[in-house]
């Protein structure tokens, strides 16, 4: 039975914790799949990895950078629209995942309801930014390494290198290693991003109207106002900005609750992600000191904070920024190891291959599935062309939820009689104005980033088409 504590309220017991578990485990078996990942995770284990996937520092320190670039002060706003969208995408990812509680997040969710081809282009979007996001993420550690301590002589490539495979090495461990570590990484990270915003406070320099509502953009040297199609153009990068809470859906299949709590974890990570990287985000503008030197800045927000608060503060963020990124690198090997795990349980990838993918190793944890996106990251890091790649993670983000929001519109439409533990409210606007927005979005991008978007889309097509070779047309799931 559950004991009560003085105050009254119910304490979950050993034995609760375990009866749950194997209750979340029938519902796993029901949609054809065995528990092999150890359930031990509760709900705010799984929202605090969002968190460290979401990573608030990174996010308003380093990937905004990019967002300035495209549509400048009119990045805030992107993030404010951005915000009210992510709710209404964590309200499609919960019910989906609470139908179709599966490891392998929005890949086995679109795969649930939508053709295999779909699937296959959403598991191509989803699993490239587990190979591209922390190869980037390394190497801006190392940008900040090297301001903390000038006199590091070692190349760039070869330290992001170690960070790699030091995160890779965690995230091959059991769970609760790699939670506890993100826990921690993440209280400093809100202490950082709580420097902004006391920046903001103690030197105000920008009207906050105007920030929003009378954006500017840098354009040879000179501030200009920001057109409508600037705007729409600033929608799909800023993705990458505010990403991450959706890491909740992929623990699910350790998740205590399992798909009774899943649908609560994500909205939860959507509302706590959007309020730590959003007001950071305006802060930080609103104490920019100059906007010519703020947008031409490589990193804008740690301009504004080390202008506002002094000398002492860049070490402070260099601290926090170098913890987020790896917080960040870390969590991402964990979330996309499961969707490659998951992929592979499924018999996309030929068997000697699938095999070694579909295994857990001693920590109860998809090692092979973190190699997998350890050994291209590598390659990654002595790329030049990286940074194209960074920019192009906010549309392949946005593909991604296009495809979320079309299965959560077609899911209740298709499988009428599926049992919905988590079901959004207002169906079907949600899902409606998540694959117009995303839609539109991705319409709106520039040429070499929808030729992008064409060639990754062909490319899973076609191993979907030569998947057929080694396939006999049954999976675990059904499909």
């Amino acid at each position: 039975m559950a004991g009560l504590d003085t105050s009254g309220a119910v304490k979950q017991t050993g034995a609760d914790i375990s009866r749950e578990a194997a209750e979340s485990a029938n519902e796993l078996g029901k949609i054809g799949y065995k528990q092999e990942l150890g359930r031990r995770l509760k709900v705010w284990h799984v929202v605090c990895l969002a968190m460290a996937d979401a990573s608030p520092a990174m996010a308003v320190l380093l990937l905004t950078g990019g967002v300035f670039a495209v549509g400048g002060t009119f990045g805030v706003g992107a993030m404010l629209i951005l915000s009210v969208v992510v709710l209404l995408i964590a309200l499609c990812l919960g019910e989906l995942a609470s139908v179709h509680p599966s490891t392998g997040g929005s890949y086995s969710m679109v795969r649930s309801v939508l053709p295999e081809p779909l699937a296959w282009i959403t598991l191509f979007n989803f699993v490239t930014q587990g190979v591209v996001i922390p190869a980037s993420l390394m190497l801006g550690i190392v940008i900040f390494l090297k301001d903390l301590f000038p006199g590091l002589a070692v190349s760039n490539e070869l330290v992001a290198l170690v960070l790699l495979c030091v995160s890779g090495a965690i995230a091959m461990t059991r769970v609760e290693v790699g939670a506890s570590v993100n826990i921690v990484i993440l209280c400093i990270q809100i202490v950082v991003v709580g420097l902004v915003v006391v920046a903001a406070f103690v030197s105000p320099q920008q009207n906050p109207i105007d920030v929003v509502f009378n954006p500017v953009r840098l354009e040879g040297g000179v501030l200009v106002p920001v057109t409508l199609a600037v705007a729409f153009s600033t929608l799909a990068p800023a993705f990458n900005v505010l990403n991450g809470y959706d890491a909740t859906c992929g623990f699910v299949e350790e998740l205590v609750g399992g798909a009774r709590d899943i649908g609560r974890a994500v909205v939860t990570a959507a509302i706590v992600a959007s309020l730590l990287i959003a007001l950071p985000l305006f802060a930080g503008v609103v104490a920019a000191p100059d906007l010519v030197s703020f947008l031409s800045a490589e990193a804008p927000i740690v301009l504004a904070v080390e202008h506002a608060l002094g000398p002492w503060a860049s070490t402070a963020v260099n601290i926090g920024v170098i913890a987020a990124l790896f917080n960040g690198a870390l969590t991402l090997q964990m979330y996309f190891a499961r969707g490659i795990y998951a992929s592979a349980r499924d018999g996309l990838w030929p068997p000697f291959l699938g095999k070694r993918l579909a295994e857990i190793n001693k920590f109860q944890s998809p090692g092979w599935g973190v190699v997998a996106l350890v050994i291209p990251a590598a390659a990654l890091i002595f790329m030049s062309s990286l940074d194209w790649l960074i920019i192009f993670a906010g549309t392949m983000i946005a593909t991604v939820y296009f495809f979320v929001g079309l299965a959560a519109l077609w899911s209740r439409i298709l499988q009428k009689d599926a049992v919905r533990p988590f079901r959004m409210p207002f169906w079907p606007l949600p899902p409606l104005i998540v694959v117009g927005f995303t839609g539109y979005a991705l319409l709106t991008q520039t040429s070499d980033f929808l030729i992008g978007a064409l060639v990754l889309a062909a490319v899973a097509v076609a191993c979907w088409a030569l998947s057929k070779l080694w396939r006999d047309g049954k999976s675990s799931s059904g499909i």
